[in-house]
């Protein structure tokens, strides 16, 4: 099947000086038509409504490809790649699990040089994203340098090389304390700051120019960004910056830019599926420096979208990807835009006194061994050998259209997955009906699973494919190990659970707790399939609510048998876990077969922070059934992140035992269970509470 590349015609547009405003959501007033090309091209009418289109990143293993046009044609995905530049025999860095957007050019006199952002340390210590470069040279990667590094989040770097062989560079910056703790509240879901906040608060685009002895000269005039302006940063977004230069040198950048205005405001509660989009400006750096700014007069829908130019003669292409396959209906064409912004000059330009002073080279420090290599927990119980691995399995991106300016892009949560979040494993779960309708062909599907696929990458880094179920009353996270789960959010859920076997798919019940004068998720428990439903979230940190009391009273009472995880939903960030102990060897238990076997077999505890939380009995772990009639010796091991306060143990819903701590972050015990009385359901669990507010949460035994 062939692969077809498709324009549009669409209108560019000057942008006057822009002004805050109240209104949800703002863009800079347009004044001014530019151009429209090409006047030949189809129309969005002619083209249809079933040809789609992404650009995005891919990679296999160590070997990073860019993936052109994918086009969908009767169903079927194609994707046009390009021959990959970083060769799985010549790293420049690794490991790779700290990476994320990478960046290449070659130069007239076929230098090479890569840029790319990288995680290093964390956030404790005021580590975070930066940009790092090196030139190829002779057959070799150099030493990496830095070319912009510090507290803030510093990440997707863009190359460009103009006629003398000149090498420059933009990316985006963001807020210190990026992917650092963070929990949202329940009605003031905007509670962030400039440095305490979701993923996506606020960006900025930096440009600058690398020399061949790796000193970065940045722009004299910064990117002109007039919102800032006249507001706090919040809510206003420069980001996703490409720059390329035209036949008479100047340079061109084209970037996103939106606001959510509520986000820097004092309001009772966020209005939430808001949903406009965010613009594409494009602006040119000549010898007088920065011109006017351009807008496209087509939208983009979210984060991830793709944007591209490309010199033609004295101006550029732009190529943007608009619209969106979800449960909103417009009327604005989906797919590839394209126009030609033309410049009459013909005068060649000079941007050397467009620079600042350089700055000196500076060496990257050494790359500490984090995700790949750090020390994971292990344990022996019984016969095998188990290891401890954190995750998180509820997590929103701006796919979700609930909060889709903050919870941030699929690049946003696996970079921080992989960087400040330091997880094993995680799931991200944009609502059904906003993944094209549960469309499993849709393009926002084909987008979320490919980003799994890029980043999987089993004894670093796992990843599953994954979605919510969001039914009003009976929300659940589908967590799966095939690629095509994705289904419609009508069917009612048990006629879901028919469809898959518990082996391959395992369903997760959104947080229960309810709030003052409400209810949510209050269906959930008289639905029951032990099989397909093991777990469920006794933590939310989205709404910092602990659903413990209602799972005892609502679930575990009638019977139900479920282990306990704790997971971020929106917003949030490292502010809850889903702690498993997984059979095998840390390299071993690093791989989706091993984690999904344990979760349904509910070796897991949910903590509000890197508790660590080993409760056994015998040869048996939390979550499991004890055989017999007791009495029962509870082992209890919990290593806390501050001095632990206490352990509770909770005998079928009753508070029985108060172990008090020491002042020491350690506590191993045991404790005597005298096992089941006379009632239909009985059960044991711990709590591990730490002086400073952090908790875990056992998974409970179960007997008969």
């Amino acid at each position: 099947m062939r692969t077809t590349l498709a324009t549009s015609s669409i209108l560019l547009l000057a942008a006057a000086a822009s002004s805050i405003s109240d209104d949800v959501f703002r863009v800079d007033e347009v004044q001014t038509t530019v151009a429209t090309w090409p006047s030949d091209g189809p129309t969005p009418a002619e083209l249809g409504s079933d040809v789609r289109f992404d650009l995005m990143w891919h990679d296999e293993g160590r070997t990073w490809r860019s993936i052109g046009i994918g086009v969908r044609e009767d169903g079927d995905h194609l994707l046009a790649y390009e021959e990959p530049w970083i060769d799985a025999g010549t790293p420049i860095r690794g490991p790779v699990d700290h990476i994320g957007s990478v960046a290449k050019v070659v130069t007239p006199d076929g230098h090479a040089f890569a840029a790319w952002d990288e995680y290093r340390g964390d956030v404790a210590r005021g580590a975070s994203f930066d940009v790092l470069g090196a030139w190829w040279t002779d057959g070799a990667w150099g030493e990496p340098f830095v070319i912009a590094d510090g507290p803030r989040f510093q990440a997707r770097p863009s190359l460009a090389v103009g006629s003398d062989g000149a090498v420059w560079i933009a990316w985006e910056e963001g807020a210190e304390n990026w992917g650092g703790t963070y929990r949202s509240v329940d009605v003031k879901w905007n509670n962030a700051t400039e440095t305490y906040g979701p993923l996506h608060s606020w960006r900025e685009v930096r440009v600058a120019c690398v020399d061949r002895g790796g000193r970065v000269a940045a722009t004299r005039e910064p990117v002109p960004m007039p919102s800032f302006g006249e507001s706090q940063r919040l809510g206003v977004f420069y980001e996703r910056p490409v720059i390329e230069f035209d036949a008479d040198g100047a340079l061109w950048l084209a970037l996103r830019h939106v606001q959510e205005a509520e986000l820097g405001r004092e309001v009772e509660r966020l209005t939430t599926h808001v949903e406009y989009g965010f613009v594409v400006d494009v602006l040119r750096l000549g010898s007088d420096g920065w011109g006017n700014r351009v807008r496209l007069d087509q939208r983009q829908r979210d984060g991830g979208q793709g944007l591209a130019l490309r010199a033609n003669g004295r101006g550029v292409e732009v190529w943007a990807e608009v619209g969106r396959s979800d449960r909103r209906k417009d009327d604005q064409w989906d797919g590839i835009v394209s126009g030609l912004i033309p410049v009459e000059s013909s005068e060649p330009v000079s941007l050397d006194a467009m620079l600042a002073e350089p700055l000196p080279r500076r060496a990257a420090p050494t790359l500490e061994a984090r995700t790949s290599v750090r020390e994971r927990p292990v344990r022996e119980v019984g016969d095998a050998r188990y290891t401890l691995l954190f995750g998180d399995l509820h997590r929103h991106t701006d796919l979700s259209l609930c909060f889709n300016f903050v919870d941030g892009s699929l690049d946003d949560a696996y970079r921080y997955a992989k960087g400040p979040g330091a997880l094993d494993f995680v799931a991200v779960t944009d609502h059904a009906r906003d993944l094209d309708r549960g469309n499993v062909r849709g393009i926002p599907w084909f987008r979320a699973i490919a980003a799994v696929e890029r980043h999987h990458a089993p004894g670093r880094f796992v990843a599953f494919h994954a979605y919510e179920r969001s039914q009003g009353n009976c929300d659940h996270n589908v967590i799966s190990l095939r690629s095509d789960v994705l289904r419609p959010h009508d069917p009612p859920l048990e006629e879901f659970w028919t469809e898959f076997s518990p082996s391959e798919v395992i369903t997760i019940p959104h947080a229960t707790a309810p709030r003052p004068g409400s209810r949510f998720c209050g269906n959930v428990w008289n639905k029951r399939d032990d099989e397909r439903r093991p777990l469920a979230e006794v933590y939310q940190a989205f709404r910092d609510a602990d659903s413990l009391a209602e799972l005892q009273v609502k679930a575990l009472a009638t019977g139900q048998k479920l282990g306990f995880i704790a997971s971020s939903d929106h917003l949030s960030t490292s502010g809850a876990y889903a702690c498993v102990w997984v059979e095998g060897e840390p390299q071993a238990a690093l791989s989706r077969r091993p984690i999904f076997d344990a979760l349904r077999k509910r070796r897991t505890y949910g903590a509000t922070a890197r508790i660590e939380l080993a409760v056994t009995a015998g040869g048996a772990w939390m979550g499991e059934d004890l055989v017999g009639d007791g009495p029962f010796t509870i082992e209890i091991d919990a290593r806390g992140t501050g001095p632990i306060q206490s352990v509770e143990l909770w005998d079928s819903g009753d508070l029985v035992e108060t172990i008090a701590g020491d002042g020491r972050g350690a506590i191993a015990t045991t404790w005597v269970w005298g096992g089941p009385e006379d009632r239909e359901a009985c059960w044991l669990l711990v709590r591990v509470l730490q002086e400073d507010g952090e908790q875990a949460w056992s998974s409970p035994f179960f007997v008969e």
